[in-house]
């Protein structure tokens, strides 16, 4: 099959989709067909492209019917909800012609994610069309993809803070398998490997199990229907999800979670080897502790991002170590007390 004949296959399939759908009757289990069917990015590209097309096909045919019927006492003729039925289910076929054109325009203008990226070190904030903010800390990378029906986002590696604005389609964010779901409120997630933390800060968000594809779109009766695994969070709680499958829910200190965008990082009770693992996130500097029994010294306190310098001086403060310098590493030795 060339790439015309599928496209044009495509947007066959989108049209009479389209026709389906505007049914008053229309089962639900049509819906979970078509969602399944749209999961495809080029299937819900395409089903786009008909409505773009039939919403300029729609505002003429309504230009038309005011213009003959522009008295006072003009009324809808009987039948015409049936007549608009046939004329939906008619047109699928129209439109399988009109794709090879539109084939031409839209091969090289196929609407893809926004992606955007951190630099270690560097922190950043977006803003989306909903007026949702994104604040992406170090080493980030995540991808933003809108509908109709929901708004996506595929958090590839590191941690962001989301405030989303509050809307009637819901706010999905995929991460390591878990997808965090919320209509307006304010959330960080970290995605390191082999585990995902979500942490809520204000309003409520549900945590469950990712849909098979992550590139897909779910309804949310679909995703109670599919995934049994669903945990509802309040402001404070901190959900970790190993890649194993099993949670861990804990409480923390709103404030304290995100001190990482002011550029500070508290550690409470934890041990060296943690603490160094979180400050290697943002300095191309790393800091290395070789010596088990070291590593397991345990700390608390507030440390600056990205002065790995300022860190191992402090340290020397309340441990007995000993930093030893090569280029982009510094290695923490303990120091013998005799």
């Amino acid at each position: 099959m060339t790439d015309i004949e599928e496209d044009t296959g495509r947007l066959d399939a989108a049209a009479r989709w389209y026709s389906e759908l505007q049914r008053e009757d229309v089962e639900v289990e049509t819906w979970d067909e078509f969602l399944a069917w749209e999961r495809d990015p080029q299937n819900a590209a395409a089903f786009r492209q008909i409505q773009a097309n039939l919403a300029i096909i729609d505002r003429s045919l309504r230009a038309g019917t005011r213009t003959a019927g522009s008295g006072p006492q003009a009324k809808t003729p009987p039948g015409s909800t049936l007549r608009k039925r046939a004329w939906l289910s008619g047109l699928a076929a129209v439109l399988s012609f009109a794709a090879l054109g539109w084939w031409v325009v839209s091969k090289n203008t196929k609407p893809e994610p926004e992606t955007f990226t951190t630099l270690v070190g560097e922190q950043q904030t977006v803003t989306l069309s909903d007026g949702s903010t994104i604040t992406l800390n170090t080493d980030t990378s995540l991808e933003v993809m809108y509908s109709e029906r929901e708004r996506r986002i595929g958090l590839r590696q590191g941690q962001a803070f989301f405030d989303v604005a509050r809307a009637d389609v819901p706010f999905h964010v995929d991460a390591g398998g878990s997808r965090t779901t919320a209509l307006g409120t304010q959330f960080d997630i970290y995605a390191q490997p082999g585990q995902v933390a979500v942490t809520l800060l204000e309003g409520s968000v549900v945590v469950s199990d990712s849909p098979e594809s992550e590139r897909g779109s779910v309804s949310p009766e679909r995703s109670d229907a599919a995934e049994p695994r669903r945990q509802m969070l309040a402001p404070g709680d901190r959900l970790e999800i190993m890649q194993d499958g099993s949670q861990t829910l804990s409480r923390v200190e709103p404030a304290t979670a995100l001190q990482w965008r002011s550029g500070v990082l508290q550690f409470d009770n934890v041990t060296l080897a943690e603490a160094v693992a979180e400050l290697n996130r943002y300095s191309e500097t790393r800091i290395s502790v070789p010596d088990h029994d070291l590593a397991s010294e345990r700390l608390s306190g507030s440390f600056p991002t990205g002065e790995p310098e300022e860190f191992v001086s402090g340290l020397a403060l309340f441990l007995p170590v000993r930093p030893e310098r090569s280029e982009n590493l510094i290695t923490l030795m303990p120091i013998d007390p005799d």
